[in-house]
């Protein structure tokens, strides 16, 4: 797509999420604000590896698994972690695939098709996908929400802060399961504000590596300046919340924060789309400057239609298979 359809296709989607979804929910920060920050920013114990269970076979090959969150919330669906396996076809099931990746998605998505190329093209490299779903989103959605991801990021900041810590929380967790269950260093793919936690969590542990795909690195301001969490923006003054209250939440979650980085800045790459409407360009440039990031990759995509750029596949599985 050229650059007038890409930045086209991020705006309907815009228009579609404020007006199908945002904008019909109202959501306030308690009467009583009180977060106890040194607990919610303490990452001083990481979760060990978690209890899988329910491996099931899915209809199309696919495999799903679960795990109770190590960081549970007051809602049921929300505490099992379910992870889908997209295993690349081989000869035998006793030989591996080249290399295993986990995968987390973007906010307020109800559709994981918009995966299928990248996770096809992704198994034809020869690499296995496992991708774990965000709190508060798809199989995880409570009962009472009125769609995917609505209580992950909201105007009830405590609730969106401990959600961004649970996701945190989930991804090391399988992180380190796919590793064991296949033998190889698995790397973190993320997209959108999945690329953000990727970050985040790369700040925190020494991880194998994390391929960030136009990734939401600086959370407080891009609630203050996007169209997309206008209503947010609106729900959060109507509680009396400022800018620079939620700066404070989340500034041990913001990856322009994160200090030292942990991981290998040599196994660290952003994949960064030119046209991107979603996300503030300029933000990107802020990681690689305030990261000093080795490796960067341009796209010329919109932050959506990035997803279909024929070489993404390639980029993330060379950079995986890197060290072999």
């Amino acid at each position: 797509m050229n650059e007038a359809s890409s930045k086209y296709v991020d705006q309907i989607a815009t228009e579609k999420l404020i007006q199908e979804k945002l904008s019909q929910v109202r959501h306030s920060t308690p009467e009583v604000f009180h977060l106890d920050l040194a607990d919610l920013v303490d990452f001083s114990q990481l979760p060990g590896l978690p209890h899988v269970v329910s491996e099931q076979q899915q209809a199309n090959s696919i495999m799903s698994w679960s795990f109770q969150s190590a960081l549970p919330t007051a809602y049921p669906e929300n505490n099992q972690v379910h992870c889908l396996g997209y295993l690349a076809k081989r000869s035998g099931w006793e030989y591996p695939a080249r290399g295993a990746l986990v995968f987390i998605h973007g906010l307020y998505e109800d559709n994981l098709e918009i995966y299928n190329f990248f996770i096809t093209q992704l198994n034809g490299q020869g690499m296995d996908v496992y991708l774990m779903l965000l709190p508060y989103h798809y199989l995880r959605t409570p009962a009472a929400s009125a769609f995917s991801g609505e209580y992950f990021w909201s105007g009830d900041l405590v609730r969106s802060a401990w959600a961004y810590k649970q996701a945190i929380y989930d991804l090391y967790q399988l992180q380190q399961w796919v590793s064991q269950r296949s033998g190889q260093p698995a790397w973190i793919v993320g997209f959108s504000l999945g690329g953000g936690v990727a970050l985040t969590l790369a700040g925190l542990a020494r991880l194998p590596g994390v391929f960030s795909i136009n990734p939401v690195c600086n959370i407080s301001r891009l609630v203050w300046t996007s169209p997309l969490f206008a209503p947010i923006q609106r729900d959060l003054e109507g509680s009396g919340i400022s800018l620079e209250t939620v700066k404070t939440v989340y500034m041990a979650f913001e990856p322009l924060n994160a200090a030292p980085i942990l991981t290998d800045m040599d196994h660290i790459v952003l994949g960064r789309s030119l046209y991107d409407q979603i996300n503030d360009v300029s933000h990107y440039g802020l990681l690689v400057d305030t990261w000093n990031l080795r490796h960067v990759i341009d796209y010329k995509a919109g932050h959506l239609n990035v997803l279909r750029a024929p070489r993404l596949a390639m980029d993330v599985t060379g950079f995986a298979l890197r060290d072999e």
